[in-house]
């Protein structure tokens, strides 16, 4: 018979005394369940720290017990995974929160990486992962829950800075969510450690193959993008794409050269010209405004045009120029800037109305001696009324006739006019309105046809759609008008007007090239030799109008 006998208690101590009753009567008192859990933690990090190092017992393995294991598995608390201090992305994950929810419903996915430098106790990340370390780290914080302590890594060999930092490069660029900023410093950063590293300078040519062969997806182009806008324009670095360094560098470039046929020096033109620019942009956008490259090249060209003393007319003239003609001296440019020269006596004496009545082939007392000065306009002997074009609609039918004398339809008589002229009032409307040229369309009663076109408002014509055709559309309608005869000019257009101008400076023997140039940089170079598929291109009705006004004009030509 089996007899049930108890156990002494143990060290003497009843079963109803609790131990650690019993040492609060000695004076030891428990520790807190963090500085429990942190001995855990450390505990297991450094039983997994000697798991990963220690080979097999029976390896033949000369490893020692510092080398880390690549690429090996760990499991790891999430305190002691440090975020690396030199990622190169700076600006904050748009997607945190999403990705935040998506750890907590199914944990991380995708394992982090981990290296640890030589002579540290913790382990950094080593490609990517600050933000789903950030998201984890915050759960854990906020939750307590135990599937949130720990994680699964992914051990790395430390291999170096520059490996680590290449490393981040290439798992930001793969997600694709750096700036245009962050991409920049991070590139010239690693450019920098490279150099450090390897104690001798480094080609961008031979940086670009590295970062090739590391998964870094960039060409020169983009690295020169990337060194212009760190080095040159940091104060609105932030805002920068690499489109809208596309448009800046090319233009201070161009602004640089400018600055240096004036004896001013690339430091001091950043200096004291860019950066100050640049800082006044900055400050307008953290105040609440848009960031417009635009805007900071207006202000660089204001600065400049301020401390050369160059009005803005004329150094748009000079920048479109040195854009041309690259080798062309400071007085070459200077004659760019010459004043319209005073119309000679015989041409002043001639009034305006006598000239235009010389070029329709009438004759009277003024205009008898001056008729071989004035030629005859290339339309008609017939004076074609002058229309207002209604620049905003799209159908030719809703433009305006100008409140003239001279009413569509008749002549100065009040007689009515003969046809051809009349259509050619309707095709010009016409063209304007199809091809948007109303913002170069200008009124001028005195003109042959009433009209002259200028310059575009709204930016060179070459730059938008359907540039081929808008191009063609100016230059027959410019022909058209008789504006490039300079006594037609002299006599049909107001003083002030910018076309009469430059008109008459071509004229001048002594002047450079003035008009060529802007016509080079407003209207662009094709159009001005019409190319005959395009006119005999029966889809396209801007074409269609064209050849319709050319032929007419051969019609009411004398």
């Amino acid at each position: 018979m089996m007899v049930n006998r108890k156990k002494p208690p143990l060290l003497g101590i009843p079963p109803s005394v609790k131990i650690t009753d019993l040492a609060a009567r000695h004076g030891f008192q428990p520790k807190p369940e963090e500085e429990k859990r942190a001995m855990r933690d450390k505990f297991k990090l450094e039983l997994a720290r000697e798991s990963l190092n220690v080979p097999a017992p029976n390896s033949r393995s000369s490893l020692r017990y510092d080398t880390e294991v690549d690429d090996a598995w760990a499991s790891l608390p999430v305190t002691s995974v440090h975020f690396y201090e030199r990622n190169p992305r700076k600006a904050n994950n748009e997607a945190y929160a999403e990705l935040k929810e998506s750890i907590r419903v199914n944990g991380i996915l995708q394992p982090l990486s981990v290296t640890k430098r030589p002579g540290e106790n913790h382990y950094i990340l080593f490609a990517g992962g600050n933000t789903r370390l950030q998201a984890i780290r915050d759960l854990w914080e906020e939750t307590g829950d135990e599937k949130f302590r720990e994680t699964r890594v992914i051990v790395k060999k430390w291999r170096g800075e520059s490996a680590v930092l290449l490393a981040h490069m290439a798992e930001n660029t793969q997600r694709n969510d750096m700036t245009f900023w962050d991409k920049a410093n991070g590139t010239l950063e690693l450019k920098k450690q490279l150099e450090d590293e390897n104690g001798q300078s480094l080609s961008f040519r031979d940086f670009e193959s590295a970062l090739k062969k590391a998964g870094v997806q960039v060409n020169l182009q983009s690295i020169s993008a990337y060194r212009f806008a760190v080095e040159r324009v940091p104060d609105i670095g932030p805002w920068l794409s690499g489109l809208s360094v596309r448009n800046i560098q090319p233009r201070l470039n161009l602004l640089l050269k400018l600055a240096n046929h004036h004896d001013l020096e690339e430091d001091t033109f950043y200096s004291q010209i860019v950066t100050p620019a640049a800082k006044g942009i900055a400050q307008d956008v953290l105040a609440g405004e848009a960031f417009s490259a635009d805007q900071f090249q207006a202000a660089v060209e204001r600065a400049l045009s301020s401390r050369l003393d160059i009005e803005a007319r004329d150094m748009s003239r000079m920048l479109t120029a040195i854009e041309r003609f690259p080798n062309m001296t400071l007085e070459e440019l200077r004659k760019l800037c010459k004043p319209t020269p005073p119309a000679s006596s015989a041409a002043s004496a001639q009034a305006p109305s006598a000239i235009l009545r010389a070029g329709r082939g009438e004759t009277g007392p003024e205009t008898t001696a001056h008729a071989k000065a004035a030629p005859q306009s290339d339309i008609s002997k017939t004076r074609t009324p002058t229309v207002s074009v209604n620049v905003t609609g799209n159908n030719p039918s809703a433009a305006e006739q100008d409140p003239s004398p001279v009413e569509a339809g008749a002549s100065e008589s009040g007689s009515p006019l003969p046809a051809p002229e009349n259509r050619v009032v309707e095709l010009v409307q016409e063209i304007v309105v199809q091809a948007g040229l109303g913002s170069c369309y200008e009124a001028a009663p005195d003109m042959p046809l009433g009209y002259v076109m200028g310059f575009p408002k709204d930016g060179p014509l070459d730059l938008k759609e359907q540039a081929q055709s808008r191009q063609a559309a100016w230059w027959v309608l410019s022909m058209a008008s008789s504006q490039f005869d300079p006594d037609i000019c002299r006599a049909g257009l107001d003083e002030a007007n910018v076309w009469r101008g430059l008109i008459l400076e071509e004229s001048d023997a002594q002047t450079l090239g003035g008009l060529e140039l802007e016509i080079q940089h407003n209207i662009g170079v094709q159009g001005e030799f019409l190319a005959i598929p395009w006119l005999m291109n029966t889809e396209n009705p801007i074409a269609g109008a064209c050849l319709s006004l050319l032929s007419l004009i051969r019609e009411v030509r004398p």
